[in-house]
């Protein structure tokens, strides 16, 4: 195999071409771009390898001159400039072979399934190849903790390597050639198995039957003093084969497959830094969970691409888009099965044996829930799985459930300055940060959105900006929703259609009952199913408890209520708006007033939420407001002006007059345009009510006068009453020898 010298070097002493690089900062800045080639390193990385909590306050500077310095070493190593500005972060580009560590990586991965497939004579030339790479220990002299982390990592790889190359040349009866190397490894790892398993089987093999079970006897002895445990059972195995006289076996390993089916990691990926580190010290079944777009699978595959190295038998991915069964079969396949049982059952327990002694990364997406992917459970620790899923999900036994939100402002920018290019970016940062927010923090969306802007470098922010104010919903955006909707029971779907149509994004749980005109525990079922498929948010408990839709799954929904029947919803809704308003205003010594139909909710749910009505009042004021807005827009002008009513005696009691005089001009303004003569006279009075508390006896004046007139002519004789009792008031005020008489009197 012709050995080419990779231009980067941390397989040793760190190196650009023949140039080593000596100074401390740029030791370690270089190490951590080499050790994410072509991904972001955060700022904050930088800071925390090089200071850890504690950096300077000159450290931005300092690692600016690094990266300058380390600029002017590839130019002069004649490698022209790597290093990159990606948003908050910096990026080394390299070709698949200019690093030793991927060149070393690539070889191993070859070797592996030249020998899973019986080559061996091609696996050891790979295994070897990869090997010579090695010039003493990886990142030699780095000072950093993180730097060190990275160090362990990348010296058990070359120690797996081993192992694999002398499983090759052990098939290819090397054994006289290779037993003092393995001796020397032996001496070096006393405790692991495979190491002695494989001088036991070399000595044996080169006719020193003695030797072999001495050097047992010796790992057994290391094992029982300092470990309390007795050797695994195939070295066991081997140790009687040899005691009785029959030729050791060829290693299992050297027929089994090593799978490598992760998809390839994001270049562009940014922010979760936190949750990736959770990720790494998870127990052995991690499950991310999440609302559809906001990026579990990016989280996933990252995650999973850092821990290759510590599951070294290989990764398996799957999609759970098809049936759990042929998921497994697919898994045996990869690794290295051809005769798989026909029954899930049977499939499962051949999984679990697989992978039972072995190191296996599994990543499965789109998982329903942990039951459909049961049997994809390890059985030991020595495998890992990691889950995504929209499903909210409560920690298993040996699980750890990580909950990913949406992107932050600053995240947001920060991957659309990675994809689109900083300078771009900071060129439009408001339009930056609007395009974020219209995107509603989804990963998925806003890479879709940068990915329009990379592709068409003559559009601005705003252009796209400007285009998403009129329809934000990407087409993959809208897929991703659509996946998590039709998996919905027939309940939560037209729930979720309906949701679309408040007038505002969050609500309490009791309007599922009258959107749905189901009782009020069937109604929560369904609004929990939603919340449950990451559909709808919530915070709060009980009477107080307020959801929430995403605004990219509001769209989706209104888009989806267009084909709805129209069985009543709105008006049902409107009634119950209007039942629980009436209920709060004779809690506060009120009365009711207009005829527009009711909805009455269950009274224990009245109870709940009512239980301080000025206190729900000004919970749902927002809410009550968009309501009688919409009322208005959809010409529901009865419950329009009935529910305007409700808010002068809930608002007025809180001295709240600005809501009182908005909600009554907008269903007086709504009564004038369909001809509704009642409503017209309520809120005429009303206003004159809200004026005369405003002291502007003139104009009450005048609209309770309009008001009683319309009343008379309607013979609305409790309406009329009320209009002069409210008169005679205005009188009072504004006549003063009536008041000093009275005052006198």
């Amino acid at each position: 195999m012709e050995t080419v010298t990779p231009s980067f070097r941390l397989l040793g002493l760190l190196q650009v071409n023949a140039a080593r690089v000596t100074a401390r900062r740029q030791q370690v800045v270089l190490a951590m771009l080499l050790l994410n080639a072509n991904r972001v390193v955060p700022l904050e990385s930088l800071l925390d390898a090089l200071w850890g909590s504690m950096p300077p306050a000159t450290a931005r500077a300092q690692i600016q001159t690094s990266i300058s310095a380390l600029r002017r070493l590839t130019v002069t190593a004649g490698l022209g400039d790597r290093i990159r500005v990606r948003g908050l972060g910096y990026t080394i580009e390299l070709a698949p072979a200019e690093l030793d560590l991927h060149v070393f990586e690539d070889l191993v991965s070859r070797g592996r399934a030249e020998l899973a497939a019986s080559r061996s004579d091609a696996a050891r030339e790979a295994f070897r190849g990869a090997l010579a790479l090695w010039r003493g220990e990886p990142l030699t002299g780095v000072d950093s903790a993180v730097v060190r982390a990275n160090q362990v990592r990348i010296a058990e790889r070359r120690v797996e390597a081993f192992e694999d190359c002398f499983d090759a040349e052990l098939q290819l009866g090397r054994h006289h050639e290779i037993v003092g190397e393995i001796s020397t490894m032996v001496e070096e790892f006393p405790l692991r198995e495979r190491f002695v398993g494989q001088l036991m089987t070399a000595l044996h093999r080169c006719g020193r039957r003695v030797e072999a079970l001495a050097a047992y006897r010796t790992v057994r002895q290391t094992f029982v003093d300092e470990l309390g445990l007795e050797p695994g059972e195939e070295l066991r195995r081997l140790h009687q084969d040899i005691l009785n006289g029959h030729a050791a076996s060829t290693p299992p390993t050297a027929s089994v497959s090593v799978p490598r089916m992760l998809p390839a990691r994001l270049p562009y990926f940014t922010g979760a830094e936190d949750l990736l580190d959770g990720v790494a010290d998870a127990l052995p079944v991690t499950v991310i969970t999440g609302r559809a777009g906001v990026g579990k699978s990016a989280v996933a595959i990252e995650a999973a691409h850092r821990l290759t190295a510590d599951f070294p038998d290989g990764q398996l991915y799957a999609r759970m888009t098809s049936d759990v069964a042929d998921v497994l079969e697919r898994f045996l396949q990869a690794l290295g099965f051809t005769a798989i049982p026909a029954d899930v059952e049977g499939r499962a327990a051949l999984y679990r044996s697989a992978i039972a002694d072995r190191r296996v990364l599994t990543v499965v997406e789109d998982a329903a829930d942990i039951a459909q992917i049961r049997c994809l459970l390890p059985s030991t620790a020595a495998s890992r799985l990691i889950m995504t899923t929209r499903t909210r999900t409560g920690a298993l036994p040996g699980s750890t459930v990580f909950e990913l939100d949406v992107l932050s402002r600053r995240d947001g920018i920060e991957l659309l300055s990675a994809m689109v290019g900083r300078d771009r970016v900071w060129a439009e940062f408001a339009e930056a940060g609007e395009l974020v927010e219209l995107c509603g923090g989804l990963q998925l969306a806003v890479t879709r959105a940068a990915a329009m802007l990379a592709a068409r470098p003559h559009w601005t922010f705003a252009d796209l900006v400007a285009r998403m104010r009129v329809d934000r919903l990407d087409p993959q955006v809208r897929d991703s929703l659509q996946r998590g909707f039709a998996a919905l029971p027939p309940a939560s779907r037209t729930l979720f259609a309906r949701l679309g149509s408040l007038p505002t994004t969050c609500f309490a749980s009791w309007v599922a009952a009258p959107l749905l005109d189901l009782d009020a525990v069937a109604a929560a079922d369904a609004l929990e199913g939603l919340v449950d498929a990451r559909l709808v948010d919530v915070t709060g408990a009980g009477a107080t408890a307020r959801y929430r839709l995403h605004p990219l799954a509001r769209i989706h929904a209104r888009e989806l209520l267009a084909g709805q029947e129209n069985d009543g919803y709105q008006t049902r809704l409107l009634g119950a708006w209007l039942g629980l308003a009436d209920e709060a205003r004779l809690r506060l010594g009120f009365g009711a007033r207009g005829e527009a139909s009711r909805w009455m909710l269950p009274s224990s749910v009245v109870n709940a939420v009512l239980a301080d009505p000025l206190g729900w009042y000004a919970r749902e004021r927002a809410a009550l407001l968009a309501t009688v807005q919409h009322a208005a827009s959809t010409d529901a002008v009865e419950h329009c002006w009935n529910l305007a009513a409700a808010i002068a005696d809930l608002a007025g009691a809180q001295r709240m007059f600005g809501d009182w005089r908005d909600s009554n001009d907008c269903a007086l303004r709504a009564a004038l345009r369909t001809g509704d003569r009642l409503g017209e006279a309520a809120m005429q009075y009303l206003l004159g009510e809200l004026d005369l508390r405003e002291h502007r006896y003139a104009e009450a004046s005048a609209r309770i006068s309009l008001a009683l007139g319309m009343f008379d002519r309607l013979g609305e004789i409790g309406w009329q009453e009320l209009a002069e009792r409210s008169l005679a008031v205005v009188d009072w005020a504004t006549t003063p020898h009536l008041r000093h008489a009275e005052l006198a009197g």
